[in-house]
């Protein structure tokens, strides 16, 4: 059981997936072990592409409108007769061409909703980390590099001590005001709660700096329930060989107790009578 519980958290190269948990200060202090359930995953290009076409037509919101010559408010009488002006033949002020009548072929709107099942939703984001693992873009930190009050010099000196360079995007395990107000006036830096992770935010930044309390929850969101984090899958005791047994040698009789001496009797003295 334990060796199957052992070769269940290992890639498929056999390798149990691990990672270094560094300080605000780029310093390594342990490794951490990650469940390939969602790090391991297969790179799947094709349920990338469609949970993002999926978020970004979401994000279209597709409420503007204008009123068509039905909808727009005016009296229904005839503006002038229709012979005898000498001006073109006109029936209503809502027609289109005239001013403040209704608009032809405007904007209306609409729901264009579109939608992915929870396991697509889940497996798209379980490719996303993984892809960004093996890419070596994800960079796990003890902490926030700030606690009670805002500093955008703290979190500038947690980027330059891990080296990074282009976008960052900050995973924390829940939402930290006092983090977006630090990342405020930092290009190219954003903030997301763990439970709001989405594949398009995820692969849109070059690095994802994800702090180790917000692993715990993306283990407990998408995770094996089973699978811990913080030890890595007990290994079986190699089982101990039993002594051989020395058939010559047999085991010496235990010796009876000596049995114990019977008291001598007492000699009988004769006496000889005197004749």
């Amino acid at each position: 059981m334990v060796q199957q519980l052992e070769s269940k958290y290992r890639n498929r190269n056999g390798k149990i997936l691990e990672i270094e948990v560094k300080n605000n200060l780029g310093k390594n202090l342990k490794s951490l072990n990650l469940d390939p359930s969602i790090w391991g995953q297969d790179y799947n290009s094709d349920l990338l592409h469609q949970s993002i076409h999926v978020y970004l037509a979401n994000q279209r919101q597709w409420t503007k409108g204008t009123q068509t010559r039905a909808q727009v408010s005016y009296a229904g009488q005839k503006l002038r007769p229709q012979k005898g002006s000498g001006r073109a033949r006109i029936g209503s002020k809502r027609s289109p061409i005239m001013v403040g009548g209704g608009v032809a072929h405007g904007p209306h709107p609409k729901n264009i909703r579109k939608s992915l099942n929870k396991k697509m939703k889940s497996k798209a984001l379980k490719i996303a980390l993984s892809a960004k693992l093996k890419d070596s873009e994800v960079f796990i930190i003890e902490k926030s590099p700030v606690s009670d009050t805002p500093s955008t010099k703290n979190v500038i000196d947690c980027i330059k001590s891990l080296e990074l360079n282009g976008t960052v995007l900050f995973v924390t395990k829940e939402n930290n005001n006092v983090l977006k107000k630090s990342c405020e006036n930092i290009q190219n830096t954003e903030i997301i709660e763990a439970s709001l992770l989405n594949v398009y935010q995820l692969l849109k930044p070059k690095n994802v700096i994800i702090e180790l309390d917000a692993v715990e929850k993306i283990q407990s969101l998408w995770g094996d329930p089973n699978f811990d984090t913080k030890k890595a899958p007990a290994k079986k005791p190699a089982a101990k060989k039993p002594a051989a047994k020395n058939p010559a040698a047999k085991k010496a009789p235990a010796k009876k107790p000596a049995a114990k001496k019977a008291p001598a009797k007492s000699a009988r003295k004769t006496v000889k009578e005197d004749v």
